[in-house]
């Protein structure tokens, strides 16, 4: 036996009550410390020297050279090296050693891969174990927390919502639980975290981000929810609902779980790798919300400190390599479901509604618009006399991105000559004198017998771009394009115009090509601004010609731009205009009529409400039909799944088997090696690690913390719990009560370490590692909108359905996406439902949601924000501002000594203190003399003084700290 050994074993240690904990104390040491350069990692193992198994670490024990290169203080000899960058050893580490190689060395499991045990308990198992760890401080549980503090946490944790005045009514705070546990909200609080995790998104990410239609599942995640579907039975539905016996559509549409994950259309990129990266992104997803492992790690080397290899990684990787796939994405991403959504038709119904509404209004517009009409029809019959002209040439400075020679003549053409770049970006820069500017006309021209100065002849413009800048100034402002009309067929002398969008490749974007049209004639495209710009006199316009074609020399060779100050049909048809119909004598009155109307701002308003509706009619009519939903189906040949050499896709290594790692639970007997095997391990009583996962994912819903604070990472690397056995117990009764989650819930919000106050200011567990106080911390973003929504009596509480578009800032998707896609918020009671059930995109996620999961991946670990972005939000956000409002016209429906309460009844759950209630009639006082003052301001406001002062209180309850507080 070693000399170093010898000394160590003769050490007394009768001042150590209990031994050393190898999984508790041991096992984090040295994977902190030794375990990346002595883990089982062969490829980055050193000197052949592992620490992570029981044989390996005996065989340097006996050597001696463990503790003494430990101890060492020669830079050659001492471990960790110092080219580590890891620190030496403490000496109460030291110590531990010492005393774990004195005691044995017993080795042992991290503590997540032992199985859990249940230990014997009196009362309430979460108080037990709580008030057992505070007692060790010398410290008891804080107060319970006032009742309506209580009922309002409470009913956020279930719901997501404030408390209702129905609820407000409970006996107690058991039959409030019972209470929220049964409502639907439930389900849609719920499902609001499994999105997070599920990494839900309605459209597939990347550059193109297109749409998709698989919105039915989150409507399924609600209803299993609510139905208190069983999560052993939740998870086999997800993992393998297509391969149960008579499949119900449910459980077949249950497995979008696993099609989720975003999908790549971009063009060069690979299919094969696509559909790699899909089946891995399954993987580590499932390590993550089921197994708190960094499955990830294992995809190019074994982990190097949980007990996972990179051949364990690729067993389980076969389990979902055969789904029916070849890596599309979009409308060709197999497999589908083809599924008809029960909740469409509610939907249908309302915008309908909407519809029906909103026509009459329309038809009153139009009728009240006749007087105005003929008082116009008259000024513009003068205005004809005098020369009218609908089309102004632009003149101005011309310039080239790469070189081209530009030169404008007196006609206003301009010629480029010079260079010919394969790529290149006209700009035309004019100080223009119209009184406003509402469209621009393009002329493309022959040169030289042709349309460009490429050999084809052909010219493409990918895009044009609209900007407006001070004269002097650097500073652009961009100027959005909503129509563009131009040639799009010709024929003989026959001519079809229509939307450009389309006639290059199908590009959405404002792009023109004249491929296949004569290339000796002009063309003419019309763009058509989102709104009349009127410029200042020291403004200029900057029009930007952008060409960008493959072909390399498709750039124009001559064009003329023109600008109208004209309504509607000027800037939406090629050919005369109304006013130049009437100029000629030439003109039908329905024609004038219309012309007036798009100039009508009464009518416009309306016209453009009854629009927005009819869109949003036929949208959800679309989402009534059958829709496809992306889910898992298999493949009839099996594909053989290799290891792939250093996680690189078309490296394949070892073909492997559908296999799970044996470090965490052996495969059950008689269970078939498929997804419903699969599932069925996942859930297995054996497997240790998946009941501690999930009960740990709703402690820190209700806590904002784990008793694992790292959610993600139930390994090596991961945090320890706060209190172990309480975790256990919860696991082990979770199972045993049929994974019953609603009973798990209710277990949790019943405790006294639920109930405790939040209000503690000594210094006693900043961090509350040891539960000593109620949970405090802001509500997450979706939260403090919906319940906004319910305490303004906003909220349509209707379930399930097609996503809607909550309030965003203008312009929110355009740039990013060059005008692919436009953000049309929803109308009517469409706008008003819960956060859960918003259109969420990828590349821009909803703007209000500060703190929400990205959903590109899986995310399970709460997010805080302290962004003061989300305070200026909660001020100006068209949605708070509504809420705000529809709150002042409670109040002012209710006796004068009543409307202050009513708010913060309304808001904060609770009646206001006499201060506060002082504060508050201050605050009111001044905004209403302020208002009465200045009445104008409440016009900008489109309401009345009155309005406005109480919808400004309003805002400020609903801004107070207490209102947007989890507490």
């Amino acid at each position: 036996m070693s000399k170093y050994l010898l000394p160590l074993l003769a050490l007394s240690f009768s001042a150590h009550a209990e031994p050393v904990s190898f999984s508790r104390e041991v096992l984090p040491l040295l994977s902190d410390n030794c375990l990346s350069c002595h883990g089982q990692d062969a490829g980055h193992r050193k000197a052949d020297l592992r620490l992570d198994t029981a044989e390996g670490a005996r065989e340097v024990l006996k050597s001696g050279d463990f503790m003494a290169r430990i101890v060492s203080t020669d830079p050659e000899e001492i471990m960790p090296p110092p080219k580590s960058h890891k620190p030496a050893l403490k000496a109460e580490q030291i110590a531990l050693l010492k005393r774990w190689i004195a005691e044995g060395a017993k080795w042992g499991k991290h503590w997540s891969l032992e199985k859990p045990l249940k230990a014997k308990i009196e009362g309430h198992p979460v108080d037990f174990f709580v008030k057992a760890r505070l007692a060790k401080e010398g410290r008891t549980l804080s107060p319970k927390a006032p009742e309506y503090v209580l009922r309002r946490r409470l009913s956020f944790d279930l719901t997501g919502l404030p408390p209702s005045s129905i609820q407000n009514q409970a006996s107690s705070i058991e039959h409030l639980a019972d209470s929220l546990l049964s409502s639907p909200h439930f389900g849609e609080r719920m499902a609001m975290w499994w999105l997070d995790a599920a990494r839900y998104s309605d459209t597939d990410g990347f550059q193109s981000d297109a749409s998709r239609t698989n919105w039915p599942w989150r409507d399924y995640v609600v209803e299993s929810f609510n139905a208190n579907k069983r999560f052993d039975q939740f998870t086999l539905e997800q993992f393998a609902g297509d391969l149960l016996p008579n499949a119900t559509p449910e459980q077949k549409l249950a497995t979008c779980f696993h099609r989720n994950h975003m999908t790549n259309g971009e063009g060069g990129r690979d299919k094969e790798e696509s559909r790699i990266d899909y089946v891995i992104d399954r993987v580590n997803t499932t390590g993550t919300v089921w197994l708190g492992l960094t499955l990830g790690c294992t995809q190019c080397h074994s982990h190097k400190f949980d007990p996972i290899s990179q051949h364990d990684y690729y067993g389980l990787n076969a389990f979902f390599n055969s789904i029916d796939e070849d890596g599309s994405a979009g409308t060709k991403a197999q497999p589908y479901f083809s599924y008809q959504s029960p909740y469409a038709k509610r939907a249908v119904e309302e915008s309908q509604k909407l519809v029906d509404a909103r026509k009459p209004v329309e038809a009153r517009a139009r009728a009240d618009a006749e007087k105005p009409f003929s008082q116009w029809l008259t000024e513009r019959q003068k205005e004809v006399k005098d020369g009218f002209q609908a089309w102004h040439v632009i003149h101005g400075a011309v310039e080239s991105e790469e070189g081209s020679r530009l030169a404008q003549a007196k006609d206003g053409i301009v010629s480029a000559s010079g260079p010919n770049p394969k790529q290149d970006d006209y700009r035309l820069i004019s100080v223009l004198k119209l009184p406003r500017l509402t469209g621009l006309k393009l002329e493309v021209l022959p040169q030289n017998g042709v349309l460009s100065r490429g050999k084809d002849g052909e010219f493409i413009l990918t895009d044009i771009k609209v900007q407006v800048r001070r004269r002097g100034s650097s500073q652009i402002r961009d100027i959005l394009v909503k129509s563009a009309v131009a040639d799009t067929k010709v024929e003989g002398k026959a001519r079809e115009y229509g939307d450009v969008k389309g006639t290059l490749d199908d590009d959405p974007r404002n792009g023109w090509t004249t491929k296949g049209f004569p290339k000796d004639q002009p063309h003419t495209a019309l763009y058509g601004l989102a709104e009349p710009l009127e410029l200042e006199s020291d403004e200029e316009l900057i029009l930007e010609l952008r060409q960008r074609s493959t072909n390399g020399d498709a750039n124009i060779a001559s064009f003329r731009v023109s600008a109208t100050d004209q309504p509607g049909p000027a800037v939406r048809e090629l050919g005369p205009t109304p006013l130049e119909q009437l100029a000629a004598g030439k003109v039908e009155s329905e024609r004038l009529m219309a012309q007036f109307l798009e100039d009508y701002t009464p009518y416009q308003f309306a016209k453009a409400s009854l629009d927005r509706a009819t869109a949003q009619l036929k949208e959800v009519q679309a989402a009534a039909g059958k829709l496809n939903v992306m889910v898992l189906a298999e493949r009839k040949e099996p594909r053989v799944t290799n290891v792939l050499v250093r996680g690189v896709w078309d490296k394949k290594g070892d073909v492997v088997q559908r296999d799970v790692p044996a470090a965490i639970a052996p495969w059950p007997a008689g269970l078939a090696r498929d997804r419903i095997g699969l599932a069925k391990w996942i859930t297995s009583k054996d497997n240790p690690l998946t009941a501690r996962v999930f009960v740990n994912h709703i402690w820190q819903m209700f806590f904002g913390a784990g008793l694992v604070r790292t959610p993600d990472d139930f390994g090596l690397q991961g945090q320890r719990p706060t209190h172990p056995e309480l975790l256990d117990w919860l696991a082990v009764d979770f199972m045993e009560n049929g994974w019953d989650v609603k009973k798990l819930i209710k277990l949790i919000v019943t405790s006294a370490t639920y109930q405790q106050s939040s209000d503690r200011t000594d210094a006693f567990d900043p961090q509350n590692l040891l539960l000593s106080r109620g949970p405090r911390f802001r509500l997450p973003a979706w939260m403090i909108r919906d319940a906004a929504l319910a305490s303004s009596g906003l909220l349509n509480p209707a379930l399930g359905g097609p996503p809607v578009r909550p309030y965003q800032p203008d312009g929110v998707w355009e740039e990013i996406f060059m005008g692919r896609f436009t953000y049309e918020p929803s109308q009517g009671a469409a706008q008003h439902r819960r956060t859960l059930y918003a259109f969420w995109r990828r590349s821009i996620a909803p703007t209000f949601l500060f703190d929400s999961a990205q959903r590109r991946v899986c995310e399970v670990a709460m997010t805080r924000t302290n962004t003061p972005l989300q305070a200026l939000t909660l001020l100006n956000d068209e949605t708070m501002m509504e809420a705000s409002r529809a709150l002042a016209k409670r109040m002012l429906a209710a006796k004068t000594e009543d409307r202050l309460p009513l708010l913060c009844q309304s808001v904060l759950t609770r009646q206001p203190t006499a201060k506060e209630l002082t504060v508050l009639e201050r605050e009111l006082d001044s905004a209403l003399a302020h208002y009465r003052a200045h009445p104008e301001d409440a016009r900008k406001l489109q309401t009345t003084p009155e309005l406005a002062a109480h919808t400004l209180v309003a805002s400020l309850v609903l801004n107070l700290d207490e209102a947007i507080t989890h507490e």
